[in-house]
């Protein structure tokens, strides 16, 4: 059996390694562990000598892993991923008698949907939520470096070391107030671009998959405004002669109470899936995987999405 205790068995390496997979450049890979450039530097060096390749190489600028570092990348992850989990193994959680919080990444719109079951079991019991709205890289960011136990949301972007677990499926429809805007329901194409718009937006953007899809149709909206607490628009409509496509299940809550229309939006419109998302290093971990039960039994037991608006 091979010693373990070699000198050149050093896990401060494999972490450097990863941070360069991951960030393909020293300063920032620095800035990810909380180190200097030049100790990224030195330790990419012993890297290279230790294993016999460049493992990186310079393009522009980035660092471009080598054939080499891209087939190491996923053992030695697992490596540092299996010792985290080791020296985080808990006990068998107990909510009625341990005290927990729990850090989740979501919209205001989903914490609506799958939180109020869990908010009233955890009422119970000696565990709480802080719940966050985050844009996706700072959620992603936040799952990496501990911040966010839990995310939940359409992510087609996960990173290689996260998890997830599907939800629930969602459509869009189109919402808007009536006695607003006297259009016929199904909406049409010419009607839809004809008042303008409130759009859900997390980032810094007025623009979505909507404008995409009408400009398939050789049409234009107009935006007027952008808003990432979702639950606030339904309210804005009843205000302005204005529309927005929001998920169909957010309109579920908010459109009977506040007398609004629901329609399919006039164009093709794809569903989207809605996940639960965690680091690797949790899975394992008792006291998430409580979570993770309750919020799936809170998605479980949603109704389907084939009920007609009119």
């Amino acid at each position: 059996m091979k010693p373990i205790h070699s000198p050149a068995l050093d896990l401060n390496l494999l972490k450097v390694f990863d941070a360069l997979i991951e960030a393909r450049n020293v300063s920032r890979a620095a800035e990810l562990l909380g180190v200097s450039q030049s100790a990224v530097s030195h330790s990419l060096s012993r890297l290279r000598t230790l294993i016999g390749d460049p493992l990186f190489v310079r393009t522009g600028n980035q660092m471009e892993p080598t054939p080499r570092a891209q087939r190491l990348a996923e053992p030695l992850r697992e490596v540092l991923l299996g010792a985290a989990k080791a020296l985080t193994v808990e006990e068998e959680f107990n909510a009625e008698r341990e005290e927990k919080t729990f850090t989740i990444a979501a919209l205001d719109s989903l914490m609506a949907l799958l939180l109020p079951g869990v908010i009233q079991e955890a009422a119970q019991l000696r565990v709480s939520l802080l719940v966050k709205t985050l844009s996706p890289l700072d959620t992603l960011e936040g799952l990496d470096e501990g911040g966010i136990d839990l995310a939940i949301g359409p992510f087609p972007r996960l990173r290689r070391w996260h998890e997830s677990q599907f939800l629930y499926q969602d459509n869009q429809v189109c919402v808007f107030d009536r006695r607003l805007v006297p259009v016929e329901v199904p909406i049409s194409a010419d009607d839809y671009v004809r008042y303008p718009h409130i759009i859900p937006s997390i980032g810094d953007t007025l623009t979505s998959f909507v404008d995409e899809s009408l400009a398939k149709l050789g049409l234009r909206r107009q935006v007027v405004a952008g808003c990432s607490q979702f639950l606030t628009i339904p309210f804005l409509l009843t205000q302005a002669p204005t529309i927005a496509t929001l998920p169909a299940r957010l309109t579920r809550i908010a459109a009977p109470a506040l007398g609004l229309s629901v329609c399919p939006p006039p164009f093709a419109s794809q569903p989207v899936d809605v996940l639960m998302a965690w680091h690797r290093r949790h899975s394992g971990s008792s006291s998430h995987l409580w979570l993770r039960k309750r919020i799936l039994r809170s998605a479980s037991g949603m109704e389907g999405l084939d009920r007609t608006f009119s």
